[in-house]
This record gives C-alpha cells, structure tokens and sequence, in this order.
C-alpha cells in the first residue's frame, strides 16, 4: 500500500518526497518479499509425514496424505521464478493496481499448480489485493479473492496430490481474504478521513485569510482611500475657485487631482482584489480598472515630466506579451524606482530601459545627475541599500523568480536592474 502523498515546492516546482516515494513504491516491497520468498523457501525444507495413521506435524497447507511416504515437496525453477515473478511487479501497484494484482494471482495459482504450497506464498498477492482495494477497484478484488478461494485449497485435491480436501486449509484461505479485505477497509477510512481533516485544516486557513483580506481592505478604505478622496476634492475646489492662481500652481494643483484620482483608481482594484471580487464586467467584458502593467509606463512617464522629472523611455518588445504578476511587478519596480528619484533627487534626468525577450524581462532605470551636481553631497547617496523601497522591490523580482539589484551608478546617481521571467513559475499539482 502506498498511501505517501505527493508534496512539490512552492518556488521550483521540484518533488521534494521524491525519495520518499520511492522507498514507499519499492521499499515496502522488501519485506514482502523476503516474507515470500525466504518464507516459502524455508517452510519447504520442512517434511511432514503422510501414512496409513494420517498426516503428523506442519500447519494445514503443509498436509498432504499421499497413502504412505514423505513429501518433502521440492521447489524447482519454474516454481522458484512463480514466486520472485509475483514480487517483482508490486513496485509498479500504485500505477496499475489492477494489472499487478491480476499478475500475482495468476503467479500465486501457478505456484500452488506447480508445486503442493506451503509457507507464506500469497504475500505478494495479499499485497496487491489490499492496494486495489485502497484504490477502489473492489469489484476486481472480490473476484480475485473468490478465484484464490476456489482454486488454492483445492489445487492439491484436483491435481491428484491429496486424497481429499483439507477443511483446514479452506478455513485458513477464507480466513485470510476476510482479515486482508477488513485490514484494508479498516485502512481505506482512516486515510480518507485523514484527508477529510487535511482539506478543512486547508479550507479554515482559506477562510482565515479571506477574513484578513477583507479586514485589511476595509482599512485601506476607511483610511487612505478617505484621505485619498479629500486630496482630490480639494485639489478640484482650488482649481474651480482659483482662477487668479499663478500657472504654475495650476499646474501642480492638476497634478495633484489627477494623481490623487489615478491613485484612488488602483486602490479600487487592490480592495477588489483582497476581497477576492471579480474585477470583470458581468456581461464578461474588458476590466474597468485594470491593474496597472507594462502597458501604463507611458501614463507613468507622462506624470513624472508633469511633476518636472527628465524622463526618457525606451521599450524593446511587445509589452503584451508580459501578463500576470509579472507584467504587475514589473511596472512598480519602474514606478518606485521613478518615485525615488523625486523623492530624493527631483534635479536629475531619468532613463528607463525595458527589453522583452522571449522568456526574460530586463529592466533598468538610471538617474543621472544634472550637470555640476553630481559631487554635491546634498544630492547623494541617493537612496540607501537598506531602504524600505530597495526592499520592496527585491521582494517583488523574488516572488515572480527574477533578480534585483541596485547601487550607484557611474554617473554619480543611482542605477536599478532587475530581470523577471515572463512566465511565474507554477508548482506542479498534485495527482
């Protein structure tokens, strides 16, 4: 019975039980082998005596009356083989559970027509009829097992071996099916209801952090979605009443309403996303708010230069074919890296490089100081190693598989790389 489940890991996709399962397919299989094999080898060396006073000694599929004499019953070749041949599939039971219990019963028979069977022979094919039975093939076990029953206590009495059935032996094969049979039910629900408690120890941990999704969305709405909202009334009230405003305030009082209104546009789908809300229209159309990606780095640009930042973009590749997390991450380690940059050095000129290839997405953005400010010391470092935006992006490039790394660069500014695959890794599922 292999019963060994299959674990993979989460990031490589790589079977981490691999050796495990293994010994569950093929080391299990070794003591009954040696059950069978040394077993039945040892049990024929034993000679029960047969004559005109009965049978003495030996269990009752080692009695045999055959008038007067001795029956040593002696294992040759081809009994020898039956009994290795009935051992040598069982690793194989897991995959095709009816074949190799089909494959021992006809070796077990063959056993027993070959030779008068004594010993533990039918260890293989206790073996295979109790993984079919855990596999829920019980109607091929049932048939098996009333096929072992008509055709093992009787081999020696049809074949001419015994002078009359042994009553013994038919109690003891029928007692054998009924204890493998019960054994393996008794087995079949214990592991079933061990999974039972595994899937609601799963769906509990779901539900959990259900919860806490809606929890933390419902914060993000009372808080910064409010404060969010009140930016951009404000902004909008001064723009309507302000008509004597100088322009570059106006300008800035625009940007701040429209970034205020992008901003409450991306948190709408985060808090729909956490909520786990589907973001598509009812009638299966296009996405409203879509999350932003590749595709938005021209808007992400366009605000920067509002906001008085040099920036240049060059795209290699169809931005398209990035899609999923990947295509999400990607465009906010572009945007925090461009955020930083106002932050810290809203005097220097950005270049933002994205190549597309097949599997990889390269990154990189490069902050160059303006001219007779790159020794000022106001201006650098310009953003710390240990800071929490450096943080989160490495954190972004490692939950999709890819690399980060980011340092001064040789300009005096700061350079951010970072590749991504195209495709997430997926684990593999589980059978």
């Amino acid at each position: 019975m292999d019963t060994t489940p299959t674990v993979t890991d989460p990031v490589t996709g790589d079977d981490r039980w691999s050796g495990r399962r293994r010994f569950a397919r093929v080391g299990r299989v070794l003591p009954v082998a040696f059950l069978q094999i040394a077993g039945t080898l040892l049990a024929s060396r034993f000679a029960t005596v047969a004559g005109a006073t009965g049978t003495v000694g030996g269990p009752p599929w080692a009695r045999h009356t055959f008038g007067s004499g001795v029956d040593p019953v002696q294992l040759g070749p081809l009994a020898i083989s039956l009994l290795v041949a009935g051992v040598v599939v069982l690793p194989w039971r897991w995959r095709w559970p009816r074949s190799v219990l089909l494959v021992t019963l006809a070796t077990t028979i063959g056993y027993a027509l070959v030779v008068s069977p004594r010993g533990p022979f039918v260890a293989a094919l206790t073996m295979a009829l109790a993984n079919a039975w855990l596999r829920g093939h019980r109607r091929t076990v049932v048939v098996a097992a009333a096929v072992a029953l008509v055709v093992l206590p009787t081999a020696d009495l049809v074949l001419g071996r015994s002078s009359v059935l042994d009553l013994s032996a038919v109690l003891l094969c029928v007692a054998w099916l009924v204890v493998t049979v019960a054994v393996s039910e008794l087995v079949r629900v214990r592991v079933e209801r061990g999974a039972e408690r595994r899937r609601q120890r799963v769906e509990a941990e779901r539900q959990r952090a259900a919860d806490e999704r809606v929890r933390i969305a419902r914060e993000l709405h009372d808080s910064v979605a409010h404060s969010m909202s009140l930016i951009n009334l404000q902004a909008g009230v001064a723009l309507h009443l302000g008509d004597d405003l100088p322009e570059q305030t106006r300008v800035a009082l625009t940007n701040i309403r429209d970034s205020s209104r992008d901003a409450l546009v991306e948190l709408r789908t985060i808090l729909g996303v956490l909520r786990s809300v589907d973001s598509t229209a009812v009638d299966g159309g296009p996405e409203r708010n879509p999350v932003p990606g590749l595709e938005r780095l021209p808007d992400l640009v366009e605000r920067a230069r509002a906001a008085g930042v040099d920036v240049e973009l060059a795209v290699v590749g169809d931005p398209t074919s990035v899609a999923g997390i990947t295509d999400r991450n990607a465009f906010r380690i572009v945007q925090e890296s461009v955020t930083n940059v106002m932050k810290h050095a809203p005097g220097h000129r950005v270049t933002i490089s994205v190549a597309i290839g097949p599997d990889l997405v390269d990154l990189t953005v490069d902050d160059h100081p303006a001219a007779g400010t790159a020794s000022d010391p106001a201006r650098t470092p310009l953003l710390a190693p240990s800071g929490n935006g450096i943080i989160g992006m490495r954190e972004r490039a490692t939950a999709v598989g890819g690399t980060l790394t980011a340092g001064p660069n040789a300009a005096g500014g700061w350079r951010v790389d970072a590749r991504l695959p195209v495709t997430t890794p997926v684990p593999k599922e589980t059978p």
